[in-house]
């Protein structure tokens, strides 16, 4: 049997999506139990979403609103839809250098540039490496 017309509604106009972000030491099972949620339950409905992001980042997942309770004490029943998913990325931002090595042109060589103020802290170095070896030399107190 085809899909009735009266069947097909945008979805922002039936559900919401929440995002949450966790204390320390909550578990993804806690988000199970219904009185998890007994503070918000009064506020959802059965399918809205809710984004979980557990505490410092550690993992991500998504819930879905099945039921939710009746009065103040009522909490609501979820399922995880997506996750919960680790968040490991070994890979760390570094930190902008604060120095770098750049070509002076023929008279002045391969210089070490301090990059917030363009000063030049050595030059007439031979090569580009030679210039990072000068910063690890000579700058790793700074």
């Amino acid at each position: 049997m085809p899909l009735n017309v009266n069947g097909l509604l945008l979805a922002e106009s039936k559900r919401t999506i929440y995002r949450v972000s966790l204390y320390a030491n909550t578990k993804p099972e806690d988000l199970l139990d219904p009185g998890f949620w007994v503070h918000v339950g009064p506020q959802m409905r059965p399918d809205d979403r809710i984004e979980v992001v557990g505490f410092d980042k550690v993992w991500f997942g998504e819930v879905l609103v099945l039921e939710v309770g009746k009065g103040a004490a009522g909490g609501a029943r979820v399922a995880y839809i997506a996750g919960p998913t680790p968040l490991t990325n070994e890979n760390t931002l570094s930190k902008p250098s604060e120095h770098e090595v750049r070509w002076g042109g023929p008279n002045a060589g391969w210089r070490v540039v301090r990059t917030k103020d363009k000063a030049v802290i050595a030059d007439m170095l031979d090569s580009k490496e030679a210039g990072v070896a000068w910063i690890a030399e000579n700058l790793k107190a700074a």
